[in-house]
């Protein structure tokens, strides 16, 4: 842009507003901008609600992986409340949810009841509790996947390593 100030041929000056006409944006240009813009924000919001989501589920799971007031005394029972807590859990999901928690629902209870056993009490106990906790941020998260991650902190506080 800086040749356009340059004097014409005929050794006169160049017309500034000519330059300046160059420089300056279409209606359109600004538009497009615009609404790159405006995506880009909107993207960067679902970003932030996507982190602010999940540190929000991180936090309440966590609160709920604790041990509950009574702790049942052999792990048959502390299984057994965990299969019962496994399977209402699941049961409170989506339609979607339900009906393939549904089937195969024996099969499955008796391999979660399986895995229980091969635990620790503690991890039952607070699996069960967990499990029976309020849990709203995991809302519209697959519940087989929220049931994951609740008996993973689970794990991860009272497992046998921990």
């Amino acid at each position: 842009m800086a040749a356009l100030l340059l004097p014409a041929c005929d050794g006169a000056e160049a017309d500034p507003t000519i330059a300046k006409a160059m420089e300056t944006k279409s209606d359109m240009q600004v538009a497009a901008a615009a609404v790159a813009d405006r995506k880009q924000a909107k993207v960067d919001a679902a970003k932030e609600a996507a982190k602010l989501l999940e540190q929000t589920r991180i936090a309440e799971i966590t609160a709920a992986a604790k041990l509950p007031a009574e702790v049942p005394g052999k792990l048959d029972a502390a299984c057994e409340e965990l299969v019962e807590a496994f399977d209402a859990f699941m049961l409170a999901g989506s339609e979607k949810d339900v009906l393939q928690w549904w089937d195969g629902h024996r099969k499955k209870l008796g391999q979660r009841r399986s895995k229980c056993m091969q635990q620790s009490i503690e991890v039952a106990a607070c699996s069960a509790h967990a499990l029976r906790a309020e849990l709203p941020s995991l809302e519209g998260m697959p519940r087989r996947d929220a049931a994951r991650r609740v008996v993973e902190a689970c794990i991860d506080s009272f497992g046998n390593d921990a």
